[in-house]
């Protein structure tokens, strides 16, 4: 009788024994692969990506493959109206960088004036007509790339004629005269000028030096363009 029950109290104990065992092996390796999975996708993005796996030597080899940025003037030519100016009444002009400090200019100016005026039986008219090439060399080396001090000078060529007619009583006379003038002007003056190109502003003073006619202060005020 004893023997009756012992043996299925025995088969019992060696079923849940084996059961026991099969879930905690199976618990072991459900933790072991998740284990496995999270150590892998920590380590993708030091294998792929920029993380602390990436080689520093390849970051300096992009960074010394970027162009470094220049500091060169990128627009070198621009036109400008002088009000006043070495073409004395106005003048419009080329300019054009030599280098990052120093830019030349070339100009010029036509002014052409009439009048008359009678009085009874006698007629006067007079004519007036002017031309100037001003040619000056600037030195932009003072300030920062769009705003800076401007320094130069150079030479002014000026042609002017005139003319007289005056009639009285069916007669009449004609005068006139023409003289073509060198001259040198000197620049001083603030000049802004992006290097990128746009809206060009100077403003300054420009003596012109007429040789035997002694020094004329003068100014000058500039719009224009930069391109």
């Amino acid at each position: 009788m004893k023997a009756r029950i012992l043996l299925p109290l025995s088969s019992l104990c060696a079923v849940t024994y084996l059961c026991n065992a099969q879930a905690a092996e199976s618990s072991r390796e459900a933790t072991t692969q998740a284990v496995e999975a999270s150590s892998s996708e920590a380590a993708a993005p030091e294998t792929s990506g920029g993380g602390a796996g990436r080689d520093p030597s390849a970051d300096s080899d992009e960074d010394s493959a970027r162009p470094a940025p220049s500091d060169s003037r990128e627009a070198e030519n621009a036109i400008y109206l002088d009000l006043l100016g070495p073409g004395l009444f106005y003048s419009l002009n080329y300019d054009r960088m030599l280098s990052d400090d120093f830019s030349a200019r070339i100009g010029f100016s036509y002014l052409s004036i009439g009048a008359s005026a009678s009085s009874g039986d006698t007629t006067a008219s007079a004519e007036f007509s002017y031309w100037a090439v001003p040619l000056t060399v600037s030195y932009l080396g003072i300030g920062s790339r769009s705003n800076m001090l401007e320094l130069g000078g150079g030479p002014v060529i000026m042609h002017v004629k005139g003319s007289g007619v005056i009639e009285a009583e069916g007669e009449g006379g004609e005068a006139g005269a023409s003289a073509t003038l060198f001259s040198l002007t000197a620049l001083a003056g603030y000049r802004h000028q992006p290097a990128d190109g746009g809206f060009v502003f100077r403003i300054g003073a420009s003596p012109v030096m007429a040789f035997g006619a002694g020094v004329l202060p003068w100014g000058y005020l500039s719009l224009g363009a930069a391109f």
